[in-house]
């Protein structure tokens, strides 16, 4: 199950970001990167935006910890990358 924080709730009101993108990033990433505490970072595009979820797992639970878009072309991203 997929589970909202308070905190990016919170965070959502101000971002307004669609509760369906937001799911949709979590359990369909195009890439997903290790972060500290055991955290992960799920990645997808819209558009020209790259929407990153920060996410931790709490038994078969999946807590969104935050979201945010960080913007730029993803695709060229990735060729920089390799």
């Amino acid at each position: 199950m997929i589970i909202f924080s308070d905190h990016a709730l919170e965070q959502n009101k101000k971002r307004k970001i669609p509760k369906k993108r937001i799911i949709e990033t979590v359990r369909n990433p195009e890439e997903i990167l290790d972060s500290f505490k055991g955290r992960k970072l799920t990645r997808k595009q819209f558009g020209n935006k790259i929407l990153e979820v920060v996410t931790t797992a709490e038994g078969l639970n999946t807590i969104i910890i935050t979201q945010y878009y960080l913007g730029g072309d993803y695709e060229s991203k990735i060729r920089q990358k390799n």
